[in-house]
Order: C-alpha cells, then sequence, then structure tokens
C-alpha cells in the first residue's frame, strides 16, 4: 500500500451542479474499461516501466470506475474524490472489485502530499475544476517519481460548446453572466465549480512554469475508446490536428502527457 497523504481538515463537497444535469455514471460507467485502455496505451511511450508494475494516483477519481479499470491492469492505484457522493459510489466499488491494489481517500488535489510515489498520474476532465492551477500542477510533479508521466485532459475553453452543460460559449462569458446564462436556461445555477478550462495558451504557460516537467500534446492513441467512438469528425479532426498541430488551439479538449525529468 502507499502511504496515504495527510487528511483534509475540509468537508467533502456535495454533488456538483453539472453532475445533477447529466447524469455523469450513467455516461462514463460503462465506458472506464476503455477509458483506462485510453490512458495506459496514450501514455506508453512515455512510460520507463512496463504496465504491470506502474503505480497510479486518479485523481479527481469521480465514481471510481476508471480507477478500478486501471487496477485490473496495474501494480497499484490510488484514487481520490473531495465529493460526497462520487466518493461514496468509488469505496462501494473498491468494495466489489474486491482486490488489494485499489483504495479511494476523501481527498481534493491541495490535500495531496506525496513525494515520488507514483509512475502515472491520471487528470481526467479535472483541471478546468481546479482555481489555483500552479500550485496543482506542483502537487502533480511532487508526486511523481523521475521518469513519472501525468495524463492531463482537460475541456479548450474556446471550444464554442460548454461541455458540462451544453450551452454555446458560456465558458466565453464572465463568471456573473454565465451564471446568469445558466439560470435562465434552467441547467444550473452557478458555474464557477467548472469554469476554470485553460486555454491552448494558458496550459502552455502554465506547464512552462515547471521546469522540471516536459510535456507534449497527443492525440488519444485509439479514437475508438473516445466518447463518441470512432467518429468520422473525431477521425477528420485528429487528421487536420496531426497535419496542422496549430489546432490544438481551438479543438473540443487539450490532451497533455507531462514527463518529471529523470534524475541526471
Amino acid at each position: 500500500m502507499i502511504d496515504t497523504a495527510v487528511a483534509s481538515n475540509q468537508p467533502l463537497a456535495e454533488q456538483p451542479e453539472y453532475d445533477r444535469y447529466v447524469d455523469m455514471e450513467a455516461v462514463r460507467g460503462p465506458l472506464a474499461a476503455g477509458f483506462a485502455r485510453q490512458i495506459l496505451t496514450t501514455c506508453q511511450r512515455f512510460l520507463t516501466r512496463p504496465t504491470s508494475e506502474l503505480r497510479v494516483l486518479d485523481i479527481g477519481c469521480g465514481y471510481g470506475h476508471t480507477a478500478r479499470e486501471l487496477a485490473r491492469h496495474t501494480r497499484h492505484v490510488v484514487g481520490v474524490e473531495p465529493c460526497q457522493p462520487l466518493f461514496a459510489t468509488a469505496q462501494q466499488v473498491a468494495a466489489q472489485f474486491g482486490q488489494d491494489n485499489l483504495e479511494y481517500h476523501p481527498l481534493g488535489i491541495y490535500d495531496l502530499d506525496y513525494r515520488e510515489a507514483f509512475d502515472l498520474v491520471v487528470l481526467d476532465n479535472v483541471l478546468e475544476h481546479l482555481p489555483d492551477q500552479p500550485r496543482a500542477l506542483k502537487v502533480i510533479s511532487d508526486a511523481l517519481a523521475p521518469g513519472g508521466v501525468a495524463f492531463i485532459l482537460v475541456p479548450n475553453r474556446l471550444w464554442p460548446i460548454e461541455v458540462h452543460y451544453g450551452l454555446p460559449f458560456l465558458s466565453y462569458l464572465p463568471l456573473p453572466l454565465a451564471n446568469l446564462y445558466l439560470r435562465l436556461s434552467g441547467r444550473g445555477s452557478d458555474y464557477t465549480d467548472a469554469s476554470y478550462a485553460p486555454t491552448y495558451f494558458s496550459l502552455n504557460r502554465l506547464l512552462r512554469a515547471r521546469a522540471e516537467l516536459t510535456f507534449s500534446y497527443v492525440l488519444p492513441a485509439d479514437l475508438s475508446l473516445t466518447t463518441r467512438g470512432n467518429a468520422w469528425h473525431y477521425r477528420w479532426g485528429a487528421a487536420a490536428i496531426r497535419r496542422f498541430p496549430c489546432l490544438w488551439a481551438i479543438c473540443k479538449a487539450l490532451l497533455v502527457i507531462a514527463r518529471k525529468r529523470p534524475r541526471v
């Protein structure tokens, strides 16, 4: 078992509004095995250890399904989740899994104090919920062993259809106007929690500030394992980005592999 990070003094958060608008467990749960394979195959060429030896940290693991699937292939997985209803389900998932290489903790990213404990850190659609992203990236870097990698998938603020609520241009608006728009739509009342999505340019600045990390924008290793499957527009978009990498600036999501430099 990996030493547990410091316990949080903060109460667990309630279920986020966007999760009540769209049942994320119902959407993502059945796809968890594919998501786990996608993460491992996409990271494979950057990793220095075989998959079966990986120590994995899944930050913001949600209902725990992807972490469970990662544990089927790796040495040990720790999932952390600060939202009470999501964490409670993750505990049930762990109990049903019945293996000792999976554990969940009711913690947020700012509660963590791991030091070089993991070969792979997963941040799957979590960064857009974190107000202090430089601090978050430091936590991730500290948790990575030298040569370890972080899988960072985050919505692009410049994509015109906001991904949590499905509203056009919601992410473009100042927060007071975004909250008003959300209330008028009937889909929520407060956009704050999901409002921190970066642009391609701000994500570059964030990553470049960590000198110990190198990073690359990558496409998913297997498009058939994405949420929409191997749809024609995914294939077309991937081909366009391969030919014109500048299109990352306007794509729907930003997928980055950040690698901690090995010790010299």
